[in-house]
């Protein structure tokens, strides 16, 4: 085995994932980055050679087969713009055909007609900002705007028998409405009527469209699932465990249900009966769970399969014999054995919170020696550290350094209350953790907490700046990426569609601006001692890369050390 290995070495890993069956179960379709950038692959669904349909100058971000055709749809956007426009490639001929042609605009698939003739989308394509549901003819071209009620609205896809869709309406991300279109009566019924914050979000049918299966946290802390009666007209939990359900799905037949449950950040998934709520008798295989679909007759269902070690990769399982196997063997330089295994821990915050942290210890350190430590940070704000393959993390951990991950105040995963705790005004609360955390280091044996380095992009990127312009004297170095730096410039470049969304969690521009500058990093910037780099990309649609380079510029002036 090789003794040392490179951070090239780390950085030659493939993924696989977003796996879809042909109609008939024989084939899969999925992307991979094998080729360097996501592209789509085919395989039997008994294993073997992979072919590559698409060699595209950019990455795809989703594939999925019709239903009844062997057509695929994907989506792309173009340089990183985030103008993600929709695809049809035909199996037969291999011709690609582009769905939608305005390029200024943003479109999200939301899923096949049963009979395979039309597709259901959003998009911001009639004002740039809002987002309406469309149905679309896929031979035809011909589209119907079927709900355009302002706001960023998301289709949750077809009913199984055709009869409706159902769309989602975003407030925060903390906040969303289910609605139900009737697409033979033309009408629209808002079904989830609330006051205070709720979530709501996704339907999986059973096959008479008599009920659907949905995620919800009405009432509660966490997201459990919940089933929607169409002739009642009301949902009741049918599982609520003590953490977030974060994804279902049901196969056709209604004979199985597919449950994935966030646990701190380990996502286990568990097959049940939709009719009794008892868990059948398969366990999934060791690792994160993601993505899971079924076969179109039920006797399959396709997943990926990761964790902190090992690559994404596709798996299949078999229900009648109950048994495994993985599809896609997506290569990775550096074997499993060499890496990390991270341990999920707490510490104290300042004002007693619990915060949960992923600790990266490198191997093989000496009884009394201490390691520098790289704590990383998120982005989001509402996201989760979650113990997946990181190349350049596991780089670090081999070359000697620790890393620590924490999941601070307003991460999601851990309840709707710890997800809101650093909402506007207690913005800042959330740096705190990062110095708690430094304090929680000085308290371990094997780690040096006179080497701490900060990494972080996008919000995490904020996070990095914050922490070293409010807190200079803690910190070793600092790696921002994508960085947010002023929080008013940032709500003003940033799209339209997303501006609503973003002030309800960081505050507005009307109403916020004092507070906005108070907490973003720029205004205090000159004020950072330790070493900078800083690493943005030329065409962010979010954070201009004129805020970069007015960091670097600052701290140039005043003779620190800093690269852009």
């Amino acid at each position: 085995m090789k003794a040392d290995y490179t951070i090239e070495d780390f950085l030659k890993v493939k993924t696989s994932g977003d796996a879809s069956f042909s109609p008939d179960g024989a084939r899969v379709a999925y992307l991979s980055t094998r080729t360097g950038t996501a592209q789509i692959f085919l395989v039997s669904s008994e294993g073997g050679e992979p072919q590559q349909l698409t060699d595209l100058q950019d990455p795809v971000s989703f594939v999925q087969f019709s239903p009844t055709e062997e057509i695929l749809i994907f989506r792309k956007d173009e340089g990183g713009n985030e103008q993600a426009q929709l695809y049809l490639l035909d199996l037969n001929t291999r011709k690609i055909v582009a769905v939608t042609k305005t390029p200024q605009a943003r479109y999200g698939f939301g899923g096949w007609s049963p009979d395979g003739e039309s597709i259901t989308f959003e998009s911001n394509e009639r004002n740039g900002k809002d987002f309406d549901v469309y149905v679309m003819n896929i031979h035809t071209r011909e589209k119907k705007c079927v709900f355009n009620s302002g706001g960023w609205c998301v289709s949750q896809g077809f009913s199984p028998l055709g009869k409706y869709l159902t769309i989602q309406r975003k407030y925060s991300n903390a906040n969303t409405d289910l609605y139900l279109y009737n697409l033979q009566t033309d009408t629209t019924e808002h079904i989830t009527p609330h006051k205070e914050d709720v979530f709501y979000q996704g339907a999986r049918w059973l096959p008479d469209e008599s009920a659907f299966f949905f995620v919800q946290d009405q009432g509660r802390e966490f997201n459990g699932l919940a089933r929607y009666s169409i002739t009642e007209r009301k949902s009741e939990y049918v599982l609520t465990p003590d953490w977030d359900v974060v994804g279902a799905d049901i196969d056709k037949n209604g004979k199985n249900i597919a449950v994935i449950v966030n646990e701190e950040g380990y996502r286990r998934a568990v097959l049940y009966d939709p009719m009794e709520f008892e868990p059948r008798s398969y366990s999934f295989p060791p690792g994160n769970v993601s993505s899971v679909n079924f076969s179109n007759d039920g006797l399959q269902m396709v997943f990926n399969l990761g964790d902190s070690r090992h690559t994404l990769d596709v798996w299949i399982h078999t229900l009648e014999t109950e048994e495994s196997h993985q599809l896609t063997h997506s290569p990775q330089g550096v074997p499993p054995e060499v890496m990390v295994e991270p341990e999920l821990t707490r510490f104290e915050s300042f004002d007693g919170l619990s915060i949960p942290a992923f600790v990266y210890r490198p191997k093989g350190i000496k009884r009394g020696m201490k390691a520098p430590v790289l704590i990383n940070i998120h982005g989001g704000p509402e996201y989760q550290y979650k113990p997946y393959y990181q190349p350049v993390m596991q780089y670090l951990v081999h070359s000697g350094y620790a890393v620590i991950a924490p999941n601070v105040r307003g991460s999601s995963g851990y309840g709707k209350k710890y997800m809101a705790l650093d909402d506007v005004e207690k913005r800042l609360e959330s740096v705190k953790d990062v110095v708690a955390l430094r304090d929680h280091i000085a308290s371990m044996p094997d780690i040096n907490a006179t080497k701490i380095a900060l990494y972080g992009a996008s919000y995490g990127g904020f996070m990095v700046l914050a922490c070293m312009a409010f807190y200079p004297k803690l910190w070793a170095a600092g790696v921002d990426i994508v960085g947010i730096v002023n929080f008013v410039t940032f709500l003003e470049n940033t799209s339209s569609y997303r501006r609503t969304l973003r002030e309800a969690e960081y505050g507005s521009l009307q109403n916020n601006r004092k507070l906005l500058e108070k907490i973003s990093p720029i205004y205090s910037i000159e004020k950072i001692e330790a070493p900078l780099l800083v690493i943005h990309g030329a065409n962010d649609p979010r954070v201009p890369l004129s805020d970069a380079q007015q960091v670097v510029a600052k701290l140039k002036e005043v003779g620190r050390h800093v690269e852009l």
